[in-house]
């Protein structure tokens, strides 16, 4: 498939991934808040683990593509809305 190979496409790859994260990121945001108001089935250690692997992707966007602007700049938002949901969740859980 020529789209998985075509450099173009790819270098897309982390404002798509940023996009997806940041929408599961609000639907768990979303689903505390307004539909459940409870964090019921939410883990902690997930989200922790979520956010150490966001920052390693910030890191190594830092360091290995510096010119990744969006690429960048959309991995800060996933962090800042992910410590979101686990300040929701410590919120709901208390």
């Amino acid at each position: 498939m020529k789209v998985w190979n075509n450099p173009i496409w790819v270098l897309r790859t982390p404002i798509l991934s940023v996009m997806l994260l940041e929408a599961a990121n609000i639907q768990q945001l979303v689903q505390m808040w307004i539909v459940d108001h409870s964090a019921k089935g939410q883990s902690i250690t997930a989200w922790a683990s979520v956010q150490c692997a966001l920052w390693l992707w910030l890191n190594f966007y830092r360091v290995i593509t510096p010119e990744a602007f969006w690429a960048i700049w959309g991995t800060r938002v996933g962090i800042a809305l992910n410590f979101a949901v686990i300040l929701s969740v410590f919120y709901w859980r208390n």
